[in-house]
């Protein structure tokens, strides 16, 4: 018999002997429990009522959203260039404010006496808000509180319904200004960007990265939001948690500059400006693209963002300096002088019309042209070189040289690069353009330029409707004489110059620098490694090593020998550009320009160097020889 299916069963109870008695007293408890049920539900609803509602309505549901700390941004060595820190602001919302003015007027007097802003300034931005129907939203009564006010104030909230104190992430730079444009800043939203942001979960006070690193990569940076949700009563106690959800920091970003490397080239830099103003300097890797240095002075502490009301002053001097000190000069165009000539040699060697053996006796300095009109023009170079075949002519940098190899010299029937000297300038800007010129270069950096290559076109369209003669739209033969040494209307970035240098460099791989090397997790993970992207210009292996050749005996014997370091073998180009209205003793004010790589055989990093005032030879290439110095000393590419 299955224990299952035959279970015990007591006998049946006749129904006369069931506890009818006990049946009777429990529905009499039934009764009694709902009597009293009704009786309290009568009492809260029409004695109680009006108490309860009024409790109902000085209680209230507070929600914050907790804002995550950002991902830190640190050296190739894992030196952290940044800290976070809290940002302390005393804010008073309107809403959950006492009714009364009284009361009201109290809690204001306490907050002057506790952050030191006047009770009536007070009063009138929570009158301001609440006619522009905004009283839900938190008023920020004073920023950058210290952390003793913080305190006092986080324990004077308890009796103060309405004041806050709200922490929002904050940057404490420490890099140095040497990193400033590199890094950027971060700081408040502006009402148009709060308008793109919210959708993204963007609360009205979170910082957003404003520039730099910190613009860039932003949403890698920024984390995600954390929410606490409590009740409070009418004296602001705490009734209740609802909800609590932690904030997830921001991934880090571990850059390829080198901390030390980046402070030794500004401190070099600003030691050696002599009359100049302004410098520049990049550090690159020619096999990957990775940015070990990007230099630009005058540079500024990043940290006057952090604190822009009590810093304003700073910022204005800067803001009104005229060399422009939040201008990234590593990424503004200017003239690139003899440091173009490396693409005027490619082209001429690539299209065939001069080889390396190609020769030219340079006994002037000047070499006379009769125009179209008949007038007998002048071009000029820096030195009578004697005789030159191409890898001489890039060592000694000759102007006279260059114009053959890219306009020619009609009077002695060369050539230049096409047909005539307006096709001569589209096949010159077309090697230009593949070496990337007139383009940014990609870095991940914001706000770089992408300079000029001129052409026929670009000057008509240039010169359009301005005030200049008629004729200044034309384009001559000079025009395209100057393009081949790198002035006249021709502009690269420091940047871009030194990724030419690249090209020439690797055998002809033209890189996108790059100046993130990883991106990690909190705990520390590699999440993705940056690769650079590159494509190839359209240059011979053979042709590039002529090149090569001629910036290698550049610093050895020619213009170039200045960049010459103990124990390095470095080959290089310099430039210098004049500029400017012509002096009262003849002359122009000159760029100074060195560019360079090493070791010559197995390049592992290009140097590119640039001062507003001075000479290429004299000025940039020393400068460039000591960051070849310290490099190989000190950094491990």
């Amino acid at each position: 018999m299955s224990i299952l299916d035959d279970r015990y069963r007591g006998a049946p109870t006749p129904s006369r002997n069931r506890p009818h008695g006990n049946l009777t007293a429990l529905r009499v408890a039934v009764l009694l429990v709902f009597g009293l049920l009704t009786a309290r539900l009568v009492s809260m609803q029409l004695v109680d009522g009006a108490t309860y509602a009024k409790r109902s309505r000085e209680n209230h549901i507070v929600s914050t959203n907790i804002l995550p700390p950002r991902g830190l941004i640190l050296g190739r060595d894992g030196t952290p260039l940044v800290q976070n820190i809290g940002v302390y602001t005393a804010s008073v919302t309107p809403e959950l404010l006492p009714k009364s003015q009284a009361d009201r007027h109290k809690i204001y007097l306490r907050l002057e006496e506790l952050v030191g802003v006047p009770s009536l300034e007070v009063q009138s931005r929570v009158q301001q808000a609440e006619d522009d129907g905004r009283p839900d939203l938190p008023i920020p009564v004073q920023k950058y509180l210290s952390k003793e006010q913080a305190l006092m104030l986080d324990e004077a909230t308890t009796g103060m319904p309405g004041v806050a104190l709200t922490v929002t992430p904050g940057r404490n730079y420490i890099g140095s200004d040497a990193f400033s444009h590199i890094i950027g800043y971060i700081g408040a939203q502006t009402p148009r960007e709060y308008a793109q942001l919210k959708g993204e979960g963007y609360q009205l006070n979170e910082p957003v990265g404003k520039s730099g690193i910190e613009g860039r990569y932003e949403s890698e940076l920024r984390g995600s939001a954390g929410v606490s949700q409590v009740e409070q009563d009418a004296q602001g106690q705490l009734l209740d948690v609802l909800k609590t959800r932690d904030p997830a920091p921001g991934n880090s970003l571990r850059l390829a500059i080198d901390p030390g490397l980046q402070e030794f080239v500004a401190e070099l830099l600003d030691n050696s400006m002599g009359e100049a103003k302004i410098a520049a300097a990049v550090v690159l890797s020619p096999r990957t693209g990775e940015v070990y240095a990007l230099v630009s002075l005058p540079s500024y502490d990043a940290n006057i963002f952090a604190q822009p009301d009590q810093r304003s002053s700073e910022y204005n001097a800067l803001a009104n300096d005229p060399r422009k000190p939040f201008l990234d000069r590593a990424l503004t165009a200017e003239a690139p002088g003899s440091t173009f000539k490396l693409i005027t040699a490619a082209a001429a060697l690539q299209e065939g019309t001069i080889t390396p053996a190609t020769g030219r006796t340079v006994n002037s300095t000047v070499l006379e042209f009769k125009g179209e009109n008949g007038v007998i023009y002048p071009l000029y170079d820096w030195r009578a070189h004697g005789f030159l075949n191409l890898r001489s002519a890039i060592a000694w940098s000759s102007n006279i040289y260059f114009y053959m190899a890219s306009c020619g010299i009609p009077n002695e029937g060369i050539k230049g690069l096409g047909k005539d000297f307006e096709d001569s300038a589209w096949k010159l800007g077309a090697y230009a353009r593949a070496f990337g010129l007139g383009q940014p270069t990609g870095i991940d950096l914001d706000g770089e330029m992408a300079g000029v290559v001129p052409s026929p076109d670009q000057k008509r369209k240039a010169f359009a409707g301005s005030q200049f003669n008629e004729n200044d739209r034309d384009w001559f033969y000079a025009d395209t004489c100057f393009m081949g040494i790198g002035q006249g209307d021709v502009s690269a970035t420091p940047l871009q110059i030194a990724r030419v240098t690249a090209a020439v460099a690797n055998g002809g791989k033209l890189l996108t620098p790059r100046l993130v090397k990883d991106v990690t997790s909190p705990d520390g993970k590699i999440l993705k490694s940056m690769k650079s992207e590159s494509k190839q210009v359209p240059i011979s292996a053979e042709n590039l090593a002529v090149i090569r050749d001629g910036m290698h005996e550049s610093v050895g014997y020619g213009a170039g020998l200045r960049a010459q370091t103990a124990g390095i073998d470095i080959a290089g180009k310099t430039g210098t550009a004049e500029f400017g209205p012509v002096k009262s003793d003849g002359k122009r004010d000159q760029h100074a320009w060195f560019t360079g790589f090493a070791p010559f055989n197995s390049p592992d990093v290009v140097v590119t160097v640039y001062f507003d005032l001075g000479v290429g030879g004299d000025k940039a290439a020393p400068t460039a020889s000591k960051i070849f110095d310290y490099f190989f000393k000190n950094v491990k590419p």
